[in-house]
């Protein structure tokens, strides 16, 4: 059977003009593959699009869970104070946790001008490279809700406003203590 398909096709690859098909399929072909560098890729926009897509959803996630775990910590905190009873307490956030990395500088003098050009720090670890996180801020509080059962007297109020003032170096207007139902 392959004799019948390559008897043929080594007949017309015989003399000159058979190398000549040969180089012109040739040259073709990496026509071809130099041109196909040069034609977006729709899977690696479709990746990229879900990196971006999972990342903002992370980042989200991030922002709730600190909002969870500070609210937690003020309930444990607040009960604690006198008169305040069993409360609740909601935070909201604006913006999302930011990483902020390590940053190398190197400064040129000029003779009119300076010039700083900075570059991430990058450290091996098991054969990976990843850039060297210098700080996580956290995401910006922008206003607070206490619910408590004491929170009818004035002072109780005062008392819980000036606690979460102080540990999340909130204006006062931003925060609301209202008496429990």
């Amino acid at each position: 059977m392959w004799k019948r398909i390559l008897e043929p096709l080594r007949k017309k690859l015989k003399g000159e003009n058979g190398v000549r098909l040969v180089m012109l399929l040739g040259i073709a072909g990496l026509a071809l593959i130099l041109l196909s560098g040069f034609l977006p890729d729709k899977a690696e926009k479709q990746t990229d699009a879900a990196s971006v897509q999972s990342a903002e959803t992370a980042s989200q996630e991030q922002a709730e869970q600190y909002c969870r775990r500070m609210e937690q910590q003020l309930v444990d905190v607040l009960e604690q104070v006198e008169g305040v009873g069993s409360c609740r307490v909601m935070l909201t956030a604006t913006g999302s946790p930011e990483t902020i990395y390590a940053q190398d500088a190197e400064q040129e003098q000029g003779e009119n001008r300076t010039r700083i050009q900075r570059e991430c720090v990058i450290v091996s670890d098991s054969g990976s490279q990843q850039p060297l996180v210098q700080q996580i801020a956290a995401p910006e509080i922008s206003g607070v809700i206490v619910v408590c059962s004491g929170a009818s007297s004035a002072v109780v109020q005062e008392r819980v406003t000036k606690a979460v003032q102080a540990v999340l170096h909130l204006a006062a207007g931003r925060i609301c203590v209202v008496p429990a139902a």
